[in-house]
C-alpha cells in the first residue's frame, strides 16, 4: 500500500465516527452522513481518483481524438468513442467502490457501524451515492468533450440516456459489494478488479464495435454486463439501433423515440437480469467482517 493510500485509509478511520455522530437521527440523515464521507476521502486518495475519475477522461483523449472527422454506422466516430468511454467510467466507479468497501471491512468499520443505529441500507446508499455524483461528473466531461471538441451531436433521447447510466451504474455498484466477499485484502483487491476491467474494456464494445472481433466470441461479448450498457448509451445518444455496426458498414437508420426505446429493451432487460445476478451474489457473498485464514 502507497504512502497515498495509507493516508486516505487513516482519515477515513478519523472521520469515520463524526458523520454517524453529528448526523441527525432517521435514515437519510445517516445516509448523508456517510455520502459526505466517502466524497471526502475518495478526492483526498490520489490513487482513487485518477481511476475513478481521470482514468476514463484521459483514455478517451488518447483513443478518440485521432478519429475526429470520421464516421462509424453513419454518425461521429470519436463522439461514438467517447459514448463507450462513459460505459467505461461506469468499471472503474466499481474498482473503487470494491477498494473501499474492502477497505472499510477490513479496518472493522464495517464492523463498528452494524453495532450502531445506522441502517445497514444507508450505509452502502451513502458510499454508492458518492461514487454516483462521481460518475455523473464523469458523464458531464466526456460529454462536453464529446460535443464540444469531437462535433458530435447531442443526446437523441436524454431520458434514455440517463436511465442507461443509472442502470449501468447500480449493476456496477452491487457487482462490487458482492465481489467484496471474495476479495481477501484491501491489497489483493486489484486482483480481483483487473480482469473485470479489462474484459469490459476489450470485449464490450467500448473502443470498437463488438462485430470487428472474431465471431466466435462475439456471442459471449454480447453478455458481458457491459455490452448491453455501452449499446443502449449508443442508441440513446445518437438515435439510432446499434448493436451490429462495424467500421466499414453502412449508416445505420435513425430511430424515432418510440423505436429507440423498442430496440433498448433487450438490452434493458439484460442489464436489470445483471443488477438481480449481483444482489442474489451479494446476500450469499458479502462480509460484515475481515476473511481469516
Amino acid at each position: 500500500m502507497t504512502t497515498t493510500d495509507t493516508a486516505g485509509a487513516l482519515a477515513a478511520r478519523r472521520s469515520e465516527a463524526a458523520p454517524v455522530a453529528a448526523a441527525p437521527r432517521g435514515w437519510p440523515g445517516y445516509a448523508r452522513g456517510q455520502f459526505l464521507l466517502s466524497w471526502r476521502v475518495f478526492w483526498r486518495n490520489r490513487r482513487s481518483t485518477f481511476i475513478g475519475f481521470l482514468l476514463p477522461v484521459l483514455l478517451n483523449l488518447v483513443v478518440a481524438a485521432p478519429l475526429r472527422g470520421k464516421e462509424i454506422a453513419g454518425v461521429n466516430a470519436a463522439g461514438y468513442t467517447t459514448v463507450g468511454f462513459i460505459g467505461l467510467a461506469l468499471v472503474t466507479s466499481f474498482i473503487n467502490l470494491l477498494n473501499g468497501v474492502v477497505a472499510r471491512r477490513d479496518d472493522l468499520v464495517l464492523k463498528r457501524l452494524r453495532g450502531t443505529e445506522v441502517p445497514p441500507t444507508a450505509i452502502f446508499a451513502g458510499q454508492i451515492g458518492a461514487g454516483g455524483a462521481v460518475v455523473l461528473l464523469q458523464v458531464l466531461v466526456l460529454g462536453a468533450v464529446s460535443v464540444g471538441w469531437f462535433g458530435a451531436e447531442l443526446p437523441a433521447d436524454p431520458l434514455l440516456f440517463l436511465l442507461t447510466v443509472v442502470g449501468g451504474y447500480l449493476l456496477f455498484a452491487v457487482l462490487a459489494v458482492a465481489l467484496s466477499g471474495v476479495t481477501p485484502s484491501a491489497e489483493a483487491a486489484p486482483m480481483v478488479a483487473t480482469p473485470v476491467l479489462l474484459l469490459c474494456m476489450f470485449g464490450s464494445g467500448v473502443v470498437a464495435p463488438l462485430a470487428s472481433m472474431p465471431d466466435w466470441l462475439q456471442p459471449a461479448a454480447h453478455v458481458l454486463p457491459l455490452a448491453p450498457v455501452v449499446e443502449t448509451l449508443r442508441t440513446a445518444w445518437f438515435g439510432r439501433g446499434f448493436g451490429h455496426e462495424t467500421w466499414a458498414g453502412a449508416p445505420l437508420e435513425r430511430l424515432d423515440l418510440l423505436h429507440g426505446w423498442a430496440h433498448a429493451a433487450p438490452s434493458l432487460l439484460m442489464i436489470a437480469a445483471w443488477v438481480a445476478a449481483a444482489a442474489v451474489l451479494g446476500r450469499r457473498l458479502f462480509r460484515w467482517e475481515p476473511r481469516r485464514g
